[in-house]
């Protein structure tokens, strides 16, 4: 079994069956039929259902009660659930555990639709209801203007550092435009890792802009932001001055580079656990604490809400969230330009506010 499928039945192992089932739930309809139940899933979800459900099928194989000759509608039962979630609280937590089950519910309608599977739904909606988060967040948590701060310094390190070599001093800038970016635009690490010059970062006049279709959104919305003018900056000095060098490297891991905008230290483009990885080996703060990728988004909305509460309508687009409650009014402007702007205005004065603050409390 390949590496990464240890206890995941890759979908070229699944039974015919099975492979069946799921050819005909992804084909996409046309003007004169329906397509499959999952034809217009995204390429995320799909991928995030074929992983849940090779999960399951794996637990069936480990307990040899994978029958190859069995209709896919054949291999859940309200009994093989129970065993299943106790399996999974044996290796997993919280979270984890009912996002396994609410993948095996959306591959159970996928593949045999027509029959009923809300068992698995209530077992899902039962986990959601009494889990307990393995982690608080809010411990977590530091103002996105000292995420900005720290990423500034970093960028300043490596244009005045002379002792790091010239590959050094590229990763460190780029590490640090990778903070700042994510405070600014803190979108999924797929969509981070995604990122081309001239496709979805396109220039402007003076300034970028972040096109991203909706096909490759988690929540289907297109999204188009523009980059502030600090930011733009930044972006414009790392892929004209930082991004060649990292182009040069010839590392272990070293593939072809295209358009792609974030490049590793091997030469290679930047994948998301690449990009993870460079988030969150640096201490960020006046604690000097490690964050991830993801806490860039409840920072932000945490940040804007306590500190800018009437810009809080921003949030919803930013973060990519459809809501005509809260963040209509942005929606109706022509591609969200003026959302962005707003967000990126209230981040320079949060920022603002804060090195005030410092500064009040240095000469007392």
């Amino acid at each position: 079994m390949r590496k990464g499928w240890s206890k995941c039945l890759p979908i070229t192992l699944w039974p015919s069956a099975d492979r069946a089932a799921w050819e005909e739930a992804i084909r996409p309809g046309n003007p004169f039929e329906d397509g499959g139940v999952a034809g217009a899933w995204s390429p995320a979800t799909r991928h995030k259902t074929i992983v849940g459900y090779g999960r399951y099928l794996f637990f069936l194989k480990d307990r040899n009660e994978l029958d190859e000759t069995a209709r896919p509608n054949e291999r859940i039962t309200p009994e093989r659930l129970t065993a299943y979630v106790e399996h999974l609280r044996r290796v997993n937590q919280g979270h984890t555990i009912q996002c396994r089950i609410q993948e095996l519910g959306d591959t159970m309608r996928a593949l045999a639709p027509e029959s009923d599977w809300s068992f698995i739904n209530r077992a899902a909606a039962r986990l959601r209801a009494t889990t307990i988060l393995v982690r608080d967040k809010r411990g977590l948590l530091l103002p996105i203007a000292d995420v900005i701060a720290h990423g500034c310094q970093m960028l300043k390190r490596a244009e005045e550092n002379e002792a790091l070599s010239e590959l050094g001093r590229a990763a460190l800038y780029r590490d640090g435009l990778v903070l700042l970016f994510l405070a600014h635009h803190p979108m999924r690490l797929r969509n981070l890792s995604s990122l081309r010059i001239g496709h979805q970062l396109i220039k402007q006049g003076p300034a970028f802009v972040l096109n991203i279709d909706a096909s490759e959104t988690k929540t289907r919305q297109s999204s188009q932001q523009e980059l502030s003018e600090r930011l733009t900056f930044s972006v414009r000095r790392y892929i004209e001055t930082y991004r060649p060098v990292l182009m040069q490297a010839k590392g272990r891991w070293h593939t072809k580079v295209l358009d792609e905008l974030w490049i590793s230290r091997d030469g290679s483009p930047c994948n998301p656990q690449t990009l993870r990885n460079i988030v969150k080996k640096h201490l960020v703060g006046p604690n000097g604490q490690r964050i991830s990728p993801h806490l860039f988004r409840t920072m932000a909305a945490t940040s804007v809400s306590i500190e800018a509460p009437s810009e809080v309508d921003v949030i919803t687009v930013i973060l990519g969230h459809r809501s005509y409650r809260t963040g209509e009014r942005y929606y109706n402007l022509a591609g969200n330009l003026d959302a962005s702007r707003a967000f990126s205005a209230t981040l320079d004065s949060i920022r603002k506010n804060l090195k005030s603050a410092k500064s009040r409390l240095d000469q007392n």
